[in-house]
């Protein structure tokens, strides 16, 4: 058994809880009809994603008011759909190595991201790097400094990552 979700330094943003309530809202058009058929309440739910949009520092959910007769709804902003998807790719994936570990011997993982360099130190061959990706979303690296040097890159750039990163083992420290 476990448990997924996605933190930044201020904490909690993005679990199960927030990913169940974005899926209904997206199946169903809106928070309120979502949060019922969750067994939440309203004020709940719109807690749940107010908190996350705060710490994300961009909204998950687009809501538009209806005239007389009703027509209201929610909708998932772009960043909100990312998020979807990718919660439900992380899931997919650590389930599957739950269940068979040795496929942790074979997981290859490319990702492609656009992100701004927010900080880097050298030390001898070794550059500490610190990507913001996504808002608030953090990523440390340390790759080799001739790395940095032929992508003549500085604090602050913009700069597009591509990771290919191959998972031999994992073991408890």
């Amino acid at each position: 058994m476990f448990k997924v979700w996605l933190e930044t330094d201020e904490g909690f943003v993005f679990g199960p809880g927030v990913y169940s309530l974005l899926k209904r809202v997206e199946e169903t058009g809106t928070l309120k009809e979502a949060a019922q058929s969750l067994d939440m309440s309203y004020r709940y739910a719109w807690g749940l994603v107010k908190k996350a949009e705060k710490k994300l520092g961009q909204p998950l959910l687009l809501g538009h008011k209806g005239g007389r007769a009703g027509g209201g709804g929610t909708e998932l902003t772009e960043i909100g759909r990312e998020f979807l998807e990718d919660f439900s790719k992380m899931r997919t994936l650590i389930d599957e190595l739950s269940k068979d570990p040795g496929l942790l011997q074979v997981v290859i993982s490319r990702v492609q991201a656009e992100a701004e360099l927010r900080s880097m130190t050298i030390e001898g061959d070794r550059a500490d790097v610190v990507f913001t990706v996504r808002g608030p979303l953090q990523m440390s690296a340390s790759i080799p400094k001739t790395m940095v040097e032929e992508s003549d890159i500085e604090e602050g750039d913009t700069v597009r990552l591509e990771l290919t990163t191959l998972i031999g083992s994992i073991s408890k420290a």
